[in-house]
């Protein structure tokens, strides 16, 4: 015998709690959504999506002025080079002194002279190094890359505007998963022995058919002491986004 559970959400168990083949409302969400900025400040100087437009993960979104990220590049590899030279010149020097040293040539004191040389220059060579990197880190992030692929939902800047992230991050491109997308069904607490993770269902969109499965079985309950369910399935090429009602049918 059937029961009726919620009156906005209708799941009907058999009496051994099985859960009898139904239509729950759902209603779609994105799969992943991400609000996406950069760590370093510039003008912006491209601007390559627009809001709406499917991108593949790695596509370039826009990107700063690269001319100060290439000038602070090319200052730090001339830096890293000329710590470089130097460095070696000091290790080959504390090798000559070593060498008179043991023949008794110099004293202690000028053979640790020229050790604190050798490592003061390999201590700037080293720090040249991480300069150098942290310049090209800083030019990496000048150009702001889709992390994975999905649909542009919102640009929030243009070309020519300056970006300051120094204590917060600016939003510039906010980014959804489309593939897979999620469908969010609310049952009571009482309903959830009749779902199990991997659950095969079947998504009803706008009259089309998806296969799914449940995602995750539980999640904290709302306000209302409602859990939501989290089906998920591949849309294909169905033009289908967040907000838009579905049914999900349980098998």
């Amino acid at each position: 015998m059937k029961t009726t559970c919620l009156a906005s959400v209708v799941l009907c168990l058999l009496a051994s709690n099985a859960v009898a083949a139904e239509l729950l409302p759902a209603v779609l969400d994105w799969s992943q959504r991400a609000v996406l900025s950069t760590p370093v400040s510039g003008v912006v100087s491209q601007v390559a999506v627009h809001p709406g437009e499917s991108v593949t993960a790695g596509q370039l979104l826009l990107q700063l002025d690269q001319r100060p990220f290439d000038n602070r590049l090319k200052d730090a590899r001339a830096q890293q080079h000329k710590q470089q030279l130097q460095r070696d010149e000091a290790r080959r020097e504390v090798e000559r002194t070593r060498e008179l040293y043991n023949r008794r040539v110099i004293s202690t004191h000028d053979l640790q002279l020229a050790e604190i040389a050798f490592a003061t220059a390999d201590s700037d060579y080293t720090s040249a190094v991480t300069a150098l990197e942290d310049a090209r880190l800083r030019s990496e992030y000048s150009r702001l890359h889709a992390p994975f692929a999905g649909v542009v939902l919102a640009v929030d800047v243009s070309a020519g505007m300056t970006v300051i992230n120094r204590q917060q991050a600016t939003p510039l491109v906010t980014l959804a998963q489309d593939h897979p997308l999620h469908a969010l069904v609310q049952v009571p607490g009482s309903a959830l022995s009749g779902f199990h993770a991997g659950q095969a269902v079947t998504i009803r969109v706008n009259g089309q058919h998806f296969d799914g499965k449940l995602e995750f079985p539980v999640t904290e309950p709302d306000s209302s002491g409602k859990y939501t369910l989290t089906f998920t399935f591949d849309p294909g090429k169905a033009a289908l986004h967040a907000g838009q009602t579905a049914r999900v049918g349980i098998e």
